[in-house]
């Protein structure tokens, strides 16, 4: 029992002698925190492994620049209607009409970006070699094969 206190009222030194890093870290031009596609040359991340030439990578490479430049330029509008149902929701009384008609309007945005990405993944599909298309249905497969629960 003495040994088990004595064990005990160490843990706090222990932990003292230890100290949490709490040092703000910066981090310099060589490590940026980007998405997957960025590290893999501007490539969406499926289609790594995949051999593409070089006017495919071009191509691709164009398509995701529109792309990230379209996603830019609606963020802005969702985030003021985001604020805008904010709003509402911090006022004395609600506005039913205007919450919904705000709600219906990021509701479509949400849809508008979901068939935007779903284009954008048809179009890349389309763009490769069947011999390519059959590798990255492979690639998916085994993805989903692996990651099945």
């Amino acid at each position: 029992m003495y040994k088990s206190l004595l064990l005990l009222s160490l843990v706090p030194i222990a932990v003292m002698a230890n100290p949490v890093d709490t040092e703000v870290k910066q981090c310099d031009s060589k490590h940026h925190h980007q998405m997957k596609h960025k590290s893999a040359g501007d490539m969406p991340f499926y289609l790594r492994g995949i051999e593409l030439d070089d006017a495919q990578k071009a191509q691709i490479k164009a398509m995701m620049e529109k792309r990230h430049d379209d996603h830019k330029a609606g963020k802005a509008d969702y985030w003021k209607n985001k604020q805008a149902i904010a709003q509402l929701t911090q006022a004395e009384t609600l506005n039913e009409a205007e919450l919904e008609k705000l709600v219906d309007a990021s509701l479509k945005m949400k849809k508008q970006a979901a068939m935007d990405k779903a284009r954008f993944h048809h179009e890349v599909f389309n763009m490769l070699t069947p011999e390519q298309q059959e590798q990255l249905q492979t690639k998916m497969a085994e993805f989903k094969k692996k990651h099945a629960h």
